[in-house]
């Protein structure tokens, strides 16, 4: 079964289904992007049409319409909520999320009564995925840190033989530059690994693994910044003895503090 979708203002396909679960899971298409097949009547978000993992919904056999043109073909946009073409100028747009005049009453509803189709993670599955990401970044920073550790060892076995006071204070700037120096890698480690993972892939392979994903509050994919300013902020949750992590247990939208200062979201991806 090939399909099409919409991204940036354009048409893209046809793919095979499961070419278009694969993008699904990279977060390419969301519940929000616009899809057609030969048997639909007209084009329509990816959540209505297949919904969460659960396969294409039936739909009912009409004379298969030519592949609308999307986007960027003249002046005409496509409603997010029912598919429908309409002059770009009879648009609302929220985020990334573009909304037609039939459809904005019903959805302005919908977001003042706090309804959303997200599932956002909870503390406790965040938690996890924070805890695998520790041990792996352990391993790994173990592993860079050898040749420091090494130094060290060397360092503390010549003091063990030589347990001169004047040699040991003499050795101290050393030894608190190796363990500076340490701290440092670490810190480098675990911002890279943050950065990269999250503005590449849209999660951590602890949040990965676990089906977790961050996004902004639009929907969109989060940039490298972001995912650096992100990083930092967290160190405000740990500072505020990590009373920055719980309120995720007690928020709507179940955001950390560092969620709230970068304007991100944690949702169930999968």
């Amino acid at each position: 079964m090939k399909w099409y979708y919409a991204e940036g203002g354009k048409q893209l396909g046809p793919i095979e289904e499961a070419e278009l679960d694969d993008l699904v899971r990279q977060g390419v298409v969301r519940d929000e992007t616009l899809v057609w097949r030969e048997g639909m009547a007209a084009w329509q978000r990816h959540g209505a049409v297949r919904g969460s993992g659960a396969g294409p919904a039936t739909t009912a056999a009409t004379a298969a319409p030519p592949v609308p043109a999307m986007a960027g073909a003249g002046d005409s946009r496509y409603c997010s909520e029912c598919g429908r073409s309409v002059p770009a100028s009879q648009l609302s747009t929220f985020g990334d999320i573009s909304v037609c005049a039939q459809c904005r009453p019903a959805y302005d509803q919908r977001l003042r009564e706090g309804g959303s189709t997200r599932r956002f993670g909870g503390f406790w599955i965040r938690f996890g995925a924070l805890i695998i990401d520790g041990i792996i970044l352990a391993v790994v920073g173990t592993i860079v840190r050898i040749p420091l550790g090494l130094a060290m060892g060397g360092v503390g076995l010549s003091m063990s033989r030589n347990p001169d006071p004047n040699q040991i204070f003499a050795a101290l700037p050393a030894i608190m530059g190796l363990v500076g120096l340490t701290w440092l890698i670490q810190m480098a480690l675990s911002l890279a690994y943050e950065v990269y993972f999250l503005s590449t892939r849209g999660a951590t392979p602890g949040k990965m693994a676990l089906g977790l994903k961050v996004i902004r509050a639009d929907g969109s994919a989060i940039s490298a910044g972001l995912a650096a300013g992100r990083f930092f902020a967290k160190y405000l949750s740990f500072l505020t003895l990590c009373i920055g992590f719980i309120i995720a247990a007690f928020d709507r939208e179940k955001r950390s503090l560092h969620d709230h200062i970068c304007q991100t979201r944690v949702i169930l991806a999968r």
